[in-house]
């Protein structure tokens, strides 16, 4: 493993952490329910294509 790919899994596991506190808080909270999952998977499908597109560079 070179160092990119050592940042690379570092910056994954950062932002699992701080994603999945505030999965499980949106879930906890009493309200409307229609909207969780637009609000959860749309900013994890702009993440997963800004990494694509970065990685896609970098080839």
């Amino acid at each position: 493993m070179d160092w990119l790919q050592i940042t690379q899994a570092l910056f994954l596991a950062a932002m699992m952490v701080f994603i999945f506190p505030m999965v499980k808080r949106s879930f906890n909270k009493p309200g409307e329910s229609s909207g969780k999952w637009g609000s959860i998977v749309m900013p994890l499908i702009i993440v997963i294509a800004i990494v694509a597109l970065l990685i896609s560079f970098v080839q």
